[in-house]
């Protein structure tokens, strides 16, 4: 071969290979749990719901294997409600306090080293995005939870900065000032790294937003705002569009394939088949496993664990470009 065909090849050989090198973590796809840590509710209270609210007993009936086991799968997204305990500066974990609070992990420095654990023992994994809700709604005939101020997320910030500082994808790394749009990190920059988000909207977001360029989870706030990066749109139908715009703008986003186990009593695709299609990078499910409650089909499930987002990847991007 002449030496000039052989310039050629090399110089083709590494083209590809920045191409390769070069898939971002907003270009690829993946699957995650709505409300990861939650066992089935206990049969009493359950049964006692039932009777109050039988279409709320049923929205909460889904349980989720260990968050271990969950990563094993090739889960890439985690969900985790906290409730706060100043006397104590702890966050127990649990969906409703009292009567739906069974978890694999107690409380969020549990859960958070669990995930570190693992972490630790597959250093070459795809960056694990982890999202919190605040939990702090005021339910009849229930106690009252102590409200997410100030000072509860300050302490939060400091179990997540210890936990995990070193291993964060963090807000002010991505966000320059001044720019309108997100600087994500290409995937092999990001493996064995961690994205926060604070799933909250209203007063407790506009709280966490204060010194935003100093913490390390991001908020869903609009495109106008100077932290806009990762977005929380849920309906992946009726926002479908707008999902594929942001995607297609750098955002990141998370949707749900399904919700109050509706989806899965039916065997409904339909959100399904828009979630993965609209390109939204998280696709939260509370059925990733073979079989379901229900006896029929449905599950929500990448093979690959990440694929090349339908949506925002390169054309060049390949399963084998994004499997470590």
């Amino acid at each position: 071969m002449k030496a000039t065909a052989i310039s050629a090849l090399l110089a083709l050989m590494l083209a590809i290979a920045q191409v390769q090198a070069d898939v971002r973590i907003n270009q690829v796809q993946f699957v995650g749990s709505h409300n990861s840590y939650k066992q089935a509710m206990s049969g009493f209270y359950r049964a006692v719901l039932g009777l109050i609210d039988a279409d709320a007993a049923k929205s909460l009936d889904y349980e989720h294997v260990p968050l271990q086991d969950q990563l094993d799968l090739g889960l890439r997204k985690l969900e985790l409600d906290v409730f706060y305990q100043p006397q104590s500066l702890t966050f127990p974990v649990g969906h409703v306090q009292v009567i739906d609070m069974n978890s694999h992990c107690l409380t969020l420095r549990a859960c958070l080293t669990e995930v570190v654990q693992w972490s630790d023992a597959n250093p070459q994994h795809a960056p694990i995005w982890i999202s919190f809700n605040a939990k702090d709604q005021q339910i009849d005939w229930l106690p009252a939870p102590t409200l997410f101020d100030a000072q509860a997320f300050s302490t939060m910030d400091d179990v997540l900065e210890e936990v995990m500082g070193s291993r964060l994808i963090r807000p002010a790394a991505v966000k320059a000032p001044g720019a309108s749009l997100p600087n994500w990190p290409t995937l092999d920059e990001a493996r064995g790294k961690f994205l926060l988000i604070l799933d909250e909207g209203g007063a407790k977001r506009e709280t966490y937003l204060n010194d935003w360029r100093q913490r390390p989870m991001f908020t869903s706030v609009g495109i106008e705002h100077p932290a806009a990066a990762v977005m929380i749109v849920n309906d992946p139908i009726k926002d479908f569009g707008r999902i594929q715009k942001l995607v297609r703008g750098g955002f990141m986003v998370r949707t749900r394939a399904d919700a109050n186990t509706v989806e899965a009593r039916a065997n409904d695709v339909k959100r399904l088949q828009a979630a993965l299609a609209s390109g939204a990078q998280a696709v939260s499910t509370d059925y990733y496993m073979p079989i379901n409650p229900f006896g029929n089909n449905y599950r929500v499930w990448l093979a690959s664990g990440e694929r090349c987002n339908p949506v925002s990847a390169p054309p060049q991007c390949r399963q084998a470009d994004i499997e470590p």
